[in-house]
């Protein structure tokens, strides 16, 4: 062979599998490469992701345990109803749990911090995220919450912030009222605690959670303008009341699965008639039908993620004639399913 073509095949080869070292990304087919710039998965050493949204009645708690399993616990149920805050106890006594990591108080409302005197008396709690009360917000549950948080370490979010307490998962609070120069003044209107709500959002590798506690209206508007809420799984807000879940918010935050806390019997005994079909309405527009989860009658709801997939175990089955039918007004007369779905449900 010819010594400066036997030279040139060389340098040809050695170029070759210098950019295949380099580079070999020129060289994957492109299936595999939509596989590898889909997105990153979690790191190394990290397990699996667990949410639970528990059925606690009219009334709103929620567990993630991280992957390195550490414990976020998000309000903790009612004490007036006292079977609701003894479910959250019970529950995460069944989990082996001794120690709440993180503490996050959504606001005053005793549906959501009626619980926290049970969860001081039977576990040890790190750390409590709370709005401080920046409303005037009085209530029995307000001062007993204010008193056992003297116990720990009681952080007051004044403006979004992240809680660094495993390097698997991204968790930032978000405070809307921060975005408006202050809270609404609970004092005059109880409803307006609603809308000091923290927002907790959540991301995993490729997976994320949002939840806004009773997040309402002004609340949600504040919201939508932002760019950073988008989420995979949505915890709706205020229990499927009329007053939250508009279309703009939920087109913003784009989930592909939705889990509403609600007791329709409970809450018609409180006045409220929840969950209402307009809600219901926006909810099912956006949804398959298939990945709406409501507590009460689903009971707990049980969320696992490896970062990249989703899977979903309710207690309980439910159709969607059952799921999608709610109040369309303050009467138990109204009761039933969305208009979408009525030729459908006898």
């Amino acid at each position: 062979m010819n010594k400066k073509i036997l030279i040139f095949i060389l340098a040809v080869a050695v170029v070759f599998l210098l950019v295949l070292f380099i580079r070999p990304d020129l060289f994957i087919s492109p299936n595999d490469q939509k596989e590898i710039t889909a997105g990153y998965g979690p790191k190394e050493g990290c397990g699996n992701l667990t949410i639970y949204v528990l059925n606690v009645s009219q009334a709103d708690s929620i567990l993630i345990i991280t992957p390195k399993n550490k414990t976020l616990l998000i309000d903790s149920g009612s004490a007036i109803n006292k079977e609701s805050a003894r479910r959250v106890v019970d529950f995460l006594k069944s989990k082996n749990i001794d120690r709440i990591d993180v503490l996050i108080a959504t606001h005053y409302h005793e549906d959501h911090i009626g619980g926290v005197p049970m969860i001081f008396s039977n576990f040890e709690v790190s750390s409590v995220y709370e709005n401080g009360n920046c409303g005037n917000y009085t209530s029995e549950a307000q001062r007993k919450f204010q008193q056992y948080v003297l116990l720990t370490k009681d952080i007051v979010v004044k403006n979004d912030l992240k809680i660094d307490m495993d390097d698997c998962v991204a968790i930032r609070i978000i405070a809307p009222y921060a975005m408006r120069g202050g809270c609404w003044a609970a004092n005059k209107d109880s409803n307006e605690e609603n809308e000091n709500s923290l927002v907790v959002h959540l991301r995993y590798s490729n997976v994320s959670f949002l939840s806004g506690g009773d997040c309402e209206e002004k609340c949600e508007q504040i919201l939508q303008k932002r760019s950073d809420i988008a989420a995979d799984i949505l915890k709706l807000n205020h229990h499927g009341s009329s007053t939250s879940s508009n279309p703009y918010f939920l087109d913003v935050v784009k989930a592909r699965y939705f889990i509403m806390s609600v007791d329709k019997e409970k809450s018609v005994a409180l006045g409220y008639y929840h969950p209402r079909k307009d809600v219901l309405a926006n909810i099912y527009q956006r949804s398959s039908g298939n990945n709406f989860f409501r507590t009460d009658l689903n009971g707990n709801v049980e969320i696992i993620s490896d970062g990249r997939n989703i899977e979903v175990r309710p207690e309980a089955v439910a159709d969607r004639c059952n799921l999608f039918s709610g109040y369309g007004g303050p009467s138990t007369n109204s009761y039933g399913p969305i208009d979408e779905l009525i030729p459908y449900c006898s």
